[in-house]
């Protein structure tokens, strides 16, 4: 170990439970670089433990630890043990050369035009964010998916070389739009499908990913788009994770999982049928509710008027209703509520002659709602509102009656 930091000071020692930085004549760990994330593992000898949680490339280029103590006693000097957590590193291999097979594959299905926008390379898993002018189609996914699978099961070879950048382009290695390159560049190839410049860490052979399955596509800005996928265990594990899900859901509906799309288009027409039915059924209660509201008219002076509770009818059902007794009475104010899910629901109407009278449909529900704690209003002939009391329904019901004689003395 030849640099120790802690508290953003250089130090000679450290002990158990600090958190540290540090920097060794050579190591095996990954600095965070390029959309791939660092290395995790450990630092020992027989006196000290540390757990190392991230590396990061410092000012002149050396790759800087962030560790914690674990055990012991650290000095500058020390002579250290470096074991990086290798199946974390192996995830993140398989999935950093997954983005790049998946580079190509969007290119082959999309266009040429499809520039690398950013990634994010984890041992979980992969997100890679490309340029493209619209939606990437369902069947655009499928083709993508299925070739980086091919490329996968044609046992490509990964090779990494270090060249001059001019030849590197010779060869038609992608280079990330606005990355600063040196001239002298590291190309990684999976066979001769994808070449690219490089620097991060990768499988010797495609065959190592096993698997790759496609999470989602999003977009994430004008003109950008984000996809994000899974390799290996990961893959295989969300499939199969659907795999169970999918033959619970054929289990419950009493059919294989190769059934469940005729079995669910049936009850998908079942239930379309069912609300066709259940509309009927609704206008005709309905007609007959209307037809008892119309025996249940009062008059205040020379207006008859009709405030009513309804029960189990939505506001659209109200509304119809409150139409059906404006045609049928001819001249009537109308106000009519419903309790749905613990919310009131008003609608009010008055006929055109009464209108004309000085009677207003949105002042009145608008006078009504506020007693239930809500508000609302339209037009004269026809309005509605909402409210927070269903147990004041009632009280704001009653009020109509008096509404209308304030209104009809202004």
């Amino acid at each position: 170990m030849i640099t120790l930091v802690k508290d953003n000071a250089t130090v000679d020692h450290a002990v158990e439970g600090d958190t540290v930085q540090l920097i060794l004549d050579r190591t095996p760990f990954y600095a965070e670089m390029g959309g791939q994330v660092a290395d995790t593992g450990e630092l020992s000898n027989s006196d000290v433990k540390l757990a190392v949680t991230d590396v990061q490339h410092a000012p002149n280029g050396q790759n800087l630890h962030t560790c914690v103590v674990k055990q012991g006693h650290l000095a500058i000097g020390d002579s250290l043990n470096a074991q990086i957590d290798v199946k974390a590193r192996l995830a993140i291999q398989k999935n950093h050369t997954a983005t790049h097979l998946l580079d190509q594959a969007l290119k082959d299905v999309l266009g040429s035009h499809v520039n690398q926008a950013g990634s994010y390379v984890a041992a979980d898993r992969l997100r890679f964010d490309f340029s493209h002018y619209g939606q990437v189609t369902d069947e655009e996914l499928q083709q993508i998916e299925a070739i980086v699978n091919e490329k996968i099961w044609e046992q490509l070879p990964v090779t990494t070389k270090e060249m001059p950048i001019d030849e590197a382009k010779k060869l038609g290695a992608v280079a990330l739009f606005g990355e600063k390159y040196g001239k002298v560049v590291r190309v990684v190839s999976a066979g001769d499908y994808s070449i690219e410049l490089c620097g991060g860490c990768h499988v010797a052979n495609t065959a190592e990913l096993g698997l790759f399955t496609l999470v989602s596509e999003s977009g994430i800005g004008a003109g950008t788009r984000r996809i994000e996928a899974l390799t290996g265990e990961a893959a295989f594990k969300r499939l199969n994770a659907v795999k169970l899900q999918a033959k619970a859901i054929a289990t419950s509906l009493k059919v294989t999982p190769d059934q469940l799309p005729e079995r669910i288009d049936g009850l998908q027409q079942q239930i379309k049928d069912l609300e066709k039915e259940n509309t009927a059924l609704m206008n005709k209660l309905g007609s007959a509710k209307t037809g008892e509201l119309e025996q249940s008219a009062k008059k205040n002076g020379d207006v008859a008027y009709i405030a009513e509770k309804i029960d189990s009818v939505d506001m659209n059902q109200l509304r119809a209703m409150a139409d059906d007794l404006k045609n049928k009475l001819k001249s009537v104010i109308v106000v009519l509520a419903s309790v749905e899910d613990g919310k009131v629901h008003f609608v009010a109407g008055v006929t055109k002659d009464l209108i004309q009278k000085g009677f207003h449909a949105g002042k009145i529900v608008k006078e009504v709602a506020a007693i239930c704690g809500g508000g609302g209003g339209g037009r004269p002939d026809m309005a509605q509102a909402g409210g927070k009391q269903p147990e004041k329904v009632r009280d704001a019901l009653d009020a109509v009656s008096d509404l209308i004689e304030k209104a009809a003395v202004r």
